[in-house]
């Protein structure tokens, strides 16, 4: 990665353009303008510290907005790959782009069900009340039947929040495929994951570990032929014990990735999904 400088009225990609990489912003101001009637319109402006074009990093979609400079400046670029190997090598280089991911898809998720967040008016001190606790960020996975479950997923390690929002995730299509992001080191293999937790040697994690099912009566754990199997709500499976798979409870549950000792712990709501 290497810093750019840019001039005022640079544009960084067009609308429809491939997504390769995104950027942080080291000096000056950007704006992501939206392309309608055959005029621009600025939707959003980004400032020193902050992360654009982030989305690039997930997946191969075409731009969908053009992303100009407003002033001269400075920004690093990251690409797809090198974000891929700081996700293993170097989690805090990415820590910035996570938290504008995350935050694209709380908007999302907000808009899809008509949501705006509203400043409330000017009020004294004293009468001041705390913000209202903010809503789990919905995983985008789109491959599976919707279930009548939903499944709120929540860190409960520091380990664990470095791949979840601290808000939790909310899953309601399954199966929930849980595994290890792959060490650059190591040869390719078919990962079929939905989730991809970080770990470092010596692993925790397999790199196709677990999965979130459902049935006809909620929803199961169910081990992938991990090397350490997981522990639900207390009771081993997959590894050595006997058992690959438990079912969640409706409610609280407690789910380790790996051993007992291991750092990946999990708290999983389980309730229908018209509840969530």
């Amino acid at each position: 990665m290497s810093e750019q400088e840019f001039a005022a009225g640079h544009v960084f990609y067009r609308t429809g353009d491939a997504a390769d990489c995104a950027y942080q912003l080291q000096a000056g101001e950007v704006e992501l303008l939206a392309e309608a009637d055959g005029s621009s319109i600025s939707v959003l402006r980004f400032a020193a510290g902050e992360a654009f074009g982030e989305m690039a990093l997930i997946e191969e979609r075409p731009r969908a907005f053009t992303a100009r400079a407003v002033t001269s400046g400075r920004a690093t670029p990251m690409t797809r790959d090198e974000f891929e190997h700081h996700l293993t090598h170097d989690p805090a280089q990415t820590r910035l782009y996570l938290r504008a991911l995350f935050e694209r898809l709380r908007s999302l998720a907000a808009a899809s069900i008509g949501v705006t967040e509203v400043k409330p008016a000017t009020q004294p001190e004293s009468e001041a009340t705390s913000p209202p606790p903010r809503s789990p960020v919905e995983l985008p996975i789109g491959t599976g039947p919707t279930s009548d479950w939903g499944v709120v997923i929540h860190p409960l390690t520091h380990k664990a929040a470095q791949t979840l929002p601290e808000e939790g995730l909310l899953v309601t299509q399954f199966p929930l495929r849980i595994g290890r992001a792959s060490d650059s080191r190591e040869t390719e293999a078919l990962d079929l994951n939905d989730l991809w937790l970080i770990d470092q040697k010596p692993y925790h994690i397999s790199r196709n570990h677990c999965e979130i099912v459902v049935d006809g009566e909620g929803t199961i754990v169910h081990d992938r032929g991990s090397h350490l199997g997981c522990v639900v709500n207390d009771k081993p499976i997959g590894g050595r014990a006997a058992i690959h798979s438990a079912r969640l409870n409706p409610g609280e549950n407690v789910l380790v990735v790996g051993s007992r000792m291991s750092k990946y712990q999990f708290r999983v709501i389980v309730t229908p999904s018209a509840d969530v």
